[in-house]
């Protein structure tokens, strides 16, 4: 999939990890649509408008270009990759991992702010990363707008 082709609805709600949508009803993607700031235009988006509204950069090499287009885990996906429960998996993002092991990946809120556990994601490549004890994949970001960094005083 190229980072410039269109995506339509149904390629959103199976990206962000939402339940399959039956009869039309895309209410479960418009909120998460609307708490990440995203505008659909004729009905769809592109990957570069996602990954800004995660604060990664348009541009990014082939290889975490193709982990950031990969649909993002729910807890139960996640709980299932590693082979443990969700609340372990809860329990682990709250900072009590097991000893030896570093942080638990960031959870990705799709509420914006909101308090439902149930709109965290993870990234498939950075859970696969702490498990193996590997370093997490390190995205290019955003540039800060011109003038939006002010000196430390």
């Amino acid at each position: 999939m190229k980072q410039d082709k269109p995506l339509s609805k149904d390629d959103l709600v199976k990206f962000f990890g939402l339940k399959p949508v039956e009869n039309g009803d895309y209410r479960a993607l418009s909120r998460v649509l609307k708490a990440l700031g995203i505008r659909l235009v004729g009905g769809t988006t592109r990957w570069s408008v996602v990954w800004k509204a995660f604060g990664f950069a348009e541009v990014q090499t082939p290889e975490r270009a193709a982990e950031l287009r990969k649909a993002l885990l729910d807890a139960r996906a996640t709980a299932e990759l590693l082979g443990v429960d969700p609340s372990t998996l809860y329990r682990w993002s709250k900072g009590q991992v097991p000893i030896g092991m570093p942080p638990f990946p960031k959870a990705i809120d799709l509420s914006n702010g909101g308090a439902n556990t149930r709109s965290q994601r993870w990234r498939r490549a950075e859970v696969l990363a702490w498990h193996c004890h590997r370093d997490f994949p390190i995205y290019a970001r955003q540039s800060p707008v011109f003038g939006g960094l002010t000196p430390a005083e």
